[in-house]
Parts: C-alpha cells; structure tokens; sequence
C-alpha cells in the first residue's frame, strides 16, 4: 500500500523536527528583541537598508500600480534571504562570538552555494508572482476598459480582482513560507542542500500547524504594519523578526 504524505515526509532523511509550545512565536519575539538590543548598530543599518528598498522600489513603480502591488506583496516571498544578517548576528551572539559588519557581509560564505540557489528559487517564485498578478487582472477585469486603465489604482481597487487576488497570493504565501520557514537559517549555520532544508521546513510547518501559523500572521502583521508607516517601521521590524526568525529555527529542529 501507498504510504501516505505524512508518512513520506515523516521518513525524510532530514534533523529531527521538535513539537512547539503554542506560546513559542512570543519567546521568539522576545530573544529577538534580546539580540536586537545587543547588536542595535548593525540591526539598525542593515533595517535601514530593507527601509530605504522598499522606499525606492515604490516610488519608482508608484505611476504602474501593478508593479507596486507586485514589489509590495512580493516582498514577503523573498524577505528570509535578505535577513541573512540578522541570522548570522543572532547566530554569533548564541555562540558567543564577537558581532562584526565584515562577519555579517560574509554570512552567506559558509553555504553560499546553497544560499545562492535558494534565494535564485525565490527570486523566480517572485518573478512568475508578477506574471501571475498581470493574468489575475485580466481575469477579473476583462471590461475595465483600455489596457491602461486596468492598471490604474481605481482598477485595481475592484473588489472582484481584490478578493481574488487575495486568495492566490494567500496560498503561494503559504507554500512559499511552508519551504522557508527554517531554510535559510539552517543554511546559514549547516552544510545541508536546498532540498534537505526544504523538507525540513515542511516537517517543521507539519508538525506544529497551528504555530507556525500563528507565527507567520505575526510576520504578516508586523511587515504590514512596516510599509503602512511609509516603510520607517521596518527599521525595527526587519530586525525584530530576523532575529526572532533564527530562533524560531533553533527552536523547531534539533541540533
């Protein structure tokens, strides 16, 4: 007989996943915040990066509704490989090391490979994400009017294409997080391939539903609440969530 998914995912050979309390996404608020405070600097400027991307990109997409919804809500998809930083201060700091810039440009190093390919596969997600946002318009305002005009703001404020858009971008945020939950952090700190990351991932999501789901609409949240203040809030919140994000790791898969 077939073994069933769970089984399937259960016998990869991947670490050893651990069963979450239903408070664990508030201790790893709270030890991010604890890394954040003794590594302020470099949280700070490295937040200070995400703030001033997602400043430019808007306002250069801001005359092509479109692509603004597409950098904004892809944001989301490719954020764990640009927190490499914060991972790799959070790392130091639980193994006592000293937290330098030049340490955190190279945190990649130790698995860049890996790293590289995972975040080539994210950046692809967020490419066909694009592709897939321009199609949602065309199925859910065929009578708009001109072309144009189904990429203006009023467009795009249908409650039709809204809701549908809503409901794609929700699962592909779903898959997307349920492969990255963990991934980069473990690649960041282990020699592993993308595809035992991965799986590990799911094993983790698998295994604790409820948490993690808890735990990514606290990302969700906290990044909207981000780029709703002009982007001057991610200055706190990439860094909070970066760090949480690693213990988040270390917490759910065993050493």
């Amino acid at each position: 007989m077939d073994t069933t998914y769970s089984e399937r995912l259960n016998s990869s050979n991947t670490p050893e996943v651990r069963t979450l309390s239903e408070r664990a996404p508030y201790d790893w608020l709270r030890n991010g915040w604890q890394d954040f405070r003794q590594a302020s600097l470099p949280s700070l400027t490295l937040g200070l990066l995400f703030v001033v991307a997602g400043y430019a990109l808007v306002s250069a997409s801001w005359n092509t509704p479109l692509l603004t919804i597409t950098f904004v809500t892809g944001f989301l998809l490719v954020a764990p490989v640009f927190a490499l930083g914060f991972y790799e201060i959070s790392r130091r700091i639980q193994q006592g090391e000293p937290v330098g810039f030049k340490s955190i440009v190279y945190s990649w190093k130790n698995n860049g490979w890996a790293v590289l390919l995972f975040g080539l596969i994210l950046g692809i997600v967020m490419v066909a994400w694009g592709r897939l946002t321009g199609l949602l318009v065309a199925l859910s305002l065929p009578t708009f009017g001109p072309f144009n005009d189904l990429l203006s703001w009023q467009a795009l404020s249908d409650p039709g294409f809204m809701v549908l858009y809503a409901v794609v971008g929700f699962a592909l945020a779903a898959l997307v997080f349920s492969i990255s939950v963990v991934s980069i952090p473990m690649l960041v700190e282990r020699k592993i391939d993308v595809i035992t990351a991965a799986m590990t991932s799911l094993r983790v999501v698998h295994k604790n539903p409820a948490v993690m789901a808890r735990w990514a609409f606290i990302i969700a949240l906290l990044t909207i609440v981000g780029m709703v203040t002009g982007f001057i809030g991610l200055l706190i919140i990439m860094p909070l969530l970066g760090h949480a994000s690693w213990h988040a790791y270390k917490a759910a898969v065993a050493d």
